[in-house]
């Protein structure tokens, strides 16, 4: 080998090693600048645990964005721009950033829900849950035959879990709560009833900063909350608003022979009447509505008897925006919309129920509504489906 071949392969192995050399400067740096973001993301993670040590409770917290170098590495030339020096967050998004830090309500989740209706800032509350039978307690007419398909085909079990939903709306000029769950009343513990008080406590929401306690219809699963077991107002500066003649039915001579008669388990029965005899202490309080007639600006009444004398569902509207609260209209999306002449052993009149809840299911449907089943899985916010002779539920996705 002559020497301008030995240099030329001298030139090779040096070229070669320069980059070589380069490239592996590059790396490094790169891999230093993912190891400062990194770190920066674990030191600050762990001065925000530090710092929330001294919170108040909170109430849902979002399943964690677990960091590894791996995950920070894809980042890429983004997070490399960042470990120089340029911010992580622009203007607007630390503005809201801020606003979320600072104030204000916690996430979703815990025993309420957030979400919007136009305008309005709604939150649905749990009252709790328990397990029921499905028959006879909400498929009284329906038999074994007829019912075990339908359980079948919707991966249900003969025995399901029960919620209260409580309607808050925010509308920017009142506070409205839509009824009152079970309440101290129900005699002997059932599942985690009543979870009202705390759950509106984890929402934010003081029982003292309601104005308007709205009432769908007289049983004890929507006005036991009304009176607390030591005979306090459990929403002291509210107005309490009912359908004038639901009110006359529950504060007359009639209503505990009838509960006493109706096919009710015993201890509702005695809840129901138990309820029914504390609202005298809320009547001057009171404000009655014609069926059908205007609550306050933006929500009416919706005729809809049945399930009692005269049960209604609550219409909210904002701007373009249309919300039903369909009070007991429908005790479950499946038994209820699947199958809406089945009934529930609570209806008062079968009969005239399956007339309403045909009719309210039609009208959200063909509406394209948004609507909410009291008793249906928390949050219990969704769309009614026409499908074939009946109906479809549609949950509303969880939105954090």
């Amino acid at each position: 080998m002559n020497w301008r071949t030995w240099r030329n392969r001298f030139a090779e192995v040096r070229a070669y090693t320069t980059a070589t050399t380069k490239r592996t400067l590059t790396l490094l740096t790169i891999t230093m600048a993912i190891d400062i973001v990194f770190l920066s993301f674990v030191n600050a993670t762990a001065s925000v645990l530090a710092r929330s040590a001294f919170n108040l409770e909170i109430d849902m917290i979002k399943p964690p964005t677990i960091l590894t170098r791996r995950s920070v590495f894809r980042a890429g030339t983004g997070l490399a721009v960042a470990a120089m020096g340029t911010p992580l967050l622009t203007a607007g998004s630390a503005q809201a950033e801020g606003v979320r830090q600072a104030g204000a309500e916690p996430l979703n989740g815990d025993g309420f829900y957030r979400f919007k209706i136009g305008d309005f800032q709604a939150t649905v509350i749990s009252d709790g849950y328990g397990q029921i039978p499905i028959s006879p307690v909400l498929a009284m007419n329906a038999s074994e035959a007829e019912l075990a398909p339908v359980l079948k085909a919707n991966f249900m079990q003969p025995v399901i879990q029960i919620t209260n939903n409580i309607l808050v709306v925010d509308t920017g000029r009142e506070r409205i709560l839509v009824d009152s769950g079970f309440g101290e009343k129900l005699g002997p513990s059932f599942g985690s009833f009543p979870g009202l008080e705390a759950n509106l406590g984890r929402a934010g929401i003081a029982p003292e900063s309601v104005d308007l306690v709205v009432t769908s219809h007289g049983h004890l699963d929507h006005i036991g909350g009304f009176v607390t077991k030591s005979g306090a107002l459990a929403f002291p500066k509210a107005q309490f608003v009912f359908v004038d003649t639901e009110w006359n039915y529950w504060t007359g001579s009639r209503y505990e022979s009838e509960v006493n008669s109706s096919p009710m388990p015993d201890g509702f029965k005695k809840g129901t009447i138990a309820a029914a005899r504390d609202l005298p202490q809320v009547a001057s309080r009171s404000r009655f509505v014609k069926q059908g007639g205007e609550i306050t600006s933006g929500v009416h009444y919706i005729a809809a008897p049945g399930h009692s004398p005269s049960h209604a569902t609550i219409l909210f509207v904002s701007g373009k925006e249309q919300f039903m609260h369909m009070g007991d209209i429908a005790h479950h999306p499946v038994t209820s919309l699947q199958r809406p002449n089945w009934s529930p052993l609570f209806d008062y009149d079968p009969a005239q129920a399956i007339k309403s809840r045909k009719s309210i299911l039609s009208r959200v449907a063909t509406d394209r509504v948004m609507a909410m089943g009291y008793h249906f899985p928390f949050p219990g916010i969704g769309h009614v489906v026409r499908r074939e002779a009946a109906y479809h539920w549609e949950a509303a996705p969880w939105i954090w």
